[in-house]
């Protein structure tokens, strides 16, 4: 019974600690006081595309991390790693 337990808690909660980059950019607008008009701006991308990142639908692209680094200052290795850590973590545990 407690292995059964285990396997549907190790489920349930890493689904909850597995962090879409985009949501980390939703945060750094938030923090910085950020509108999305003005980052599709700077950045010559469409206001969906940023809308589907964010809530995780689409991934971040390779342009869009050399845009992010050079409009926020955060790093493209930053945005790669999370997006990888993010890949890691749906193959380890199959969200």
């Amino acid at each position: 019974m407690e292995d059964v337990i285990e396997m549907v808690v190790e489920k349930i909660i890493p689904s909850e600690l597995i962090i879409h980059p985009g949501e980390k950019l939703a945060d750094i607008l938030k923090e910085r006081g950020i509108l999305y008009d003005e980052l599709v701006a700077e950045l010559g991308v469409s206001i969906s595309y940023i809308s589907d990142v964010m809530a995780g639908k689409e991934n971040i692209s390779k342009g869009l991390t050399l845009g992010l680094e050079r409009v926020l200052g955060v790093p493209q290795s930053f945005w790669c790693n999370l997006q990888a850590n993010y890949f890691a973590k749906i193959d380890q545990y199959g969200n």
